[in-house]
């Protein structure tokens, strides 16, 4: 009998190290930590935080004897305990749908990583700048190697992020405690029998529910860390067994995307957003944009637009008639009509407030969003776009895409990246100071600066918001 199909990720993520020296994982660390902190801080002034903050408020119930562990909620001046701080953390900086994404995995990395690590350096002695970047690393390539094994079956149903997910808050926590291959390949175990998101909440129009989602992915892999260190054996085969994570989803696996560790790591893979919206539209949106530069068009000159992309574009982005901002984010045809109409769809501008505007909602209501079978055949390995207006006196413009702005592809340069964390922070730090101490503290993240405080304290103060939590 062959080994267990997780055997080979588990003794990696055992074994990886911070990579301290190799400049294109220093840069991603680098990075990676800005977009998780912008989305973090932000998240703090969203209408969702306080009610998310008092929902995991009492399942933690910070500050008594027992979770007075230090551990930091971004706005909160309570001390929590590791394994709520962290799940509170990853639900709070998904609110904006700021967070990286990852085009093969189908998921957003980040948010169900750094929570995990942070809380666990704050909550235990001892742990190095080095160790972080490790278990940061071992996070995402867990995650993002399972979200894409899974394949485009399991995401039809399932939101990857709550489920592969779980597995890349596992690895990094299983990492910064520096289990070995055995106990981590049982954290892996613990992970996979409790994955679990349903999509079922866009179809019942439960948006704000999302970010429930990568909260209990951290949640739970954290917990599985902990189990693991505690010696309670997972199971071993959890993914591929006959009672396993395949057999219950009754999926196959995607052949391609392999689970074994080799080449660049996984972290070098991913995205960070162009737009605040939905990733499955990025690329329509890039190409709308340029579409609109080139062709220097006006919205009353246009008679018809049609845009293109895979499948799960419409299956997860296809809502008609958004009512709010956050169901905005996943309405296709309503992005693309306020782009055209000359709105604001950047990170701070996209409030939700043109959903009340008629002539946005009637341009949307005239755009046929369609699935080509050569464009769903590409996805998830591209995500191809195309945008074709049709103006009133009978021009076809035209542009498509295969990639997104921020992919590997085209990633971001440090100041523009710099620049887009100062707009996205300040919707809650207005200190620009304190803004800079967070670019820094990252900045030296990805350096493998060890005189950093490992408690990342810049992420969490948030003065307006701790002045009303407290």
């Amino acid at each position: 009998m062959t080994g267990p199909a997780l055997q080979e990720l588990a003794t990696w993520v055992a074994a990886t190290e911070g990579a301290a020296g190799d400049a294109a994982v220093d840069s991603a660390l680098a990075c990676y930590a800005l977009d998780w902190a912008g989305a973090l801080i932000a998240g703090t002034a969203h209408d969702l935080y306080p009610r998310y903050l008092a929902a995991f408020a009492a399942l933690a119930a910070p500050g008594a004897p027992g979770c007075a562990g230090g551990c930091a909620v971004a706005g909160d001046a309570r001390g929590w305990s590791p394994v709520e701080a962290a799940a509170a953390n990853a639900a709070i900086s998904h609110f904006w749908e700021f967070d990286d994404s990852h085009r093969a995995a189908m998921m957003h990395p980040g948010i169900t990583v750094w929570p995990a690590v942070v809380a666990l350096a704050q909550a235990r002695p001892g742990v190095t700048v080095a160790d972080m970047r490790a278990a940061v690393l071992a996070g995402y390539e867990a995650g993002l190697r399972m979200g894409a094994h899974l394949g485009k079956a399991h995401a039809a149903t399932n939101h990857v992020t709550a489920t592969a997910g779980t597995f890349g808050a596992a690895a990094a926590a299983a990492r910064l405690l520096r289990l070995d291959a055995a106990a981590t390949l049982s954290a892996l175990g613990h992970a996979g029998t409790q994955a679990a998101g349903l999509w079922q909440f866009l179809e019942d129009g439960a948006m704000e529910a999302k970010a429930v989602h990568p909260a209990i992915a951290v949640r739970n892999g954290v917990t599985a860390a902990l189990l693991a260190e505690a010696g309670i054996p997972g199971a071993a085969r959890v993914l591929e067994g006959g009672r396993g994570m395949l057999a219950a989803w009754k999926i196959a696996p995607e052949p391609s995307a392999s689970l074994v560790p080799e080449g660049a790591p996984m972290i070098l893979t991913a995205t960070i957003k162009g737009w605040p919206v939905c990733g499955q539209m990025h690329s329509l949106l890039d190409a709308t944009q340029d579409l609109m530069r080139k062709a220097g068009l006006r919205v009353e000159e246009i008679a018809s637009v049609t845009a293109e992309g895979p499948q799960a574009l419409l299956d997860v982005a296809g809502l008609r008639r958004p009512t709010n901002a956050g169901d905005a984010k996943f309405s296709t045809a309503f992005c693309v009509a306020l782009m055209l109409s000359g709105g604001d769809l950047s990170f701070t501008g996209f409030d939700g407030s043109a959903v009340r505007d008629e002539a946005v909602q009637a341009l949307a209501d005239r755009i046929e969003v369609l699935a080509p079978p050569e464009f769903s055949a590409r996805y998830p390995k591209e995500r191809p776009a195309r945008i074709t207006a049709t103006t009133r006196d009978g021009q076809v413009l035209t542009e498509e895409r295969s990639f997104r702005r921020g992919d590997p592809e085209a990633p971001w340069e440090w100041e523009p990246l710099v620049e887009r964390f100062h707009g996205i922070a300040g919707l809650a730090m207005r200190d620009a100071a304190a803004r800079r101490a967070v670019v820094e503290w990252c900045r030296g993240f990805g350096a493998g600066d060890e005189t950093l405080d490992r408690a990342a304290a810049p992420f969490f103060r948030v003065d307006p918001v701790l002045e009303r939590a407290a």
